[in-house]
């Protein structure tokens, strides 16, 4: 079934040569109150890196950052991306992060990156969503297919990997990451369709309270999210 689910249409022959888009409108959150449970979302960390659009084309990478006209000078250590991909054509749009010496995501190391301010830290990337493959868009599937999909074509490494999230347990999620010190939480609607710009219920961020301080956690613990024992 799920087989059926991905198979794209045969392409037209325009279509095989279609190139992937120069930039592509970004949709955006809508801000809710607090977290809330409900089996028809997926529940993760609000991973705390900057935007970042992967384009993978004919081999090569871009990304696209806002505020950067060329973010890939400032993180050249990702290029291995499309080698960890298993088709060509493919945009994901996920959270561009940097790792201190202990593999916790530094927001003052991203800012030096993304600043021009040499490349301190180790960069990683953490996708959550896909935009294109296989040189087509499938922005117009269900997140639950593209979020599958996603996660069948891009091989987990050192650098990359996809987010792991819950369905239905977004309070049990919160109380996770409160215990890390996260500060907020991603809901993304299995059934909905990526669109440009405002997410309506599509895409949701909590705010995630904790109760006292915490230090970073790392990346390898929030992949793996304490939800159980």
């Amino acid at each position: 079934m799920l087989a059926e689910q991905l198979r794209l249409p045969v392409p037209t022959q325009g279509e095989r040569s279609r190139r992937l888009p120069a930039t592509i409108a970004p949709m955006q959150p809508t801000a809710i109150d607090a977290p809330f449970d409900d089996p028809a979302y997926l529940f993760e960390p609000w991973w705390p890196g900057a935007r970042a659009l992967a384009f993978v084309e004919r081999g090569s990478l871009r990304l696209q950052v806002a505020g950067l006209s060329d973010a890939r000078a400032a993180f050249p250590e990702l290029d291995e991306l499309p080698s960890h991909l298993a088709e060509d054509g493919v945009v994901t749009d996920g959270a561009l992060l940097v790792l201190d010496d202990h593999g916790r995501p530094d927001a003052e190391l991203l800012r030096s990156r993304l600043a021009g301010a040499g490349r301190p830290g180790r960069p990683a990337y953490v996708a959550s969503d896909l935009l294109w493959a296989g040189g087509q868009p499938v922005a117009r599937r269900s997140f639950g297919v593209r979020r599958t999909w996603l996660e069948a074509i891009l091989t987990p490494g050192d650098r990359f990997t996809v987010g792991r999230g819950y369905v239905g347990d977004g309070t049990l999620v919160a109380e996770a990451l409160s215990s890390l010190g996260v500060e907020a939480l991603s809901a993304r609607r299995l059934d909905a369709r990526h669109r440009a710009g405002a997410a309506g219920s599509a895409w949701l961020r909590a705010p995630v309270r904790a109760l006292d301080p915490r230090p970073r956690p790392s990346l390898a613990l929030l992949l793996r999210l304490p939800l159980e024992g």
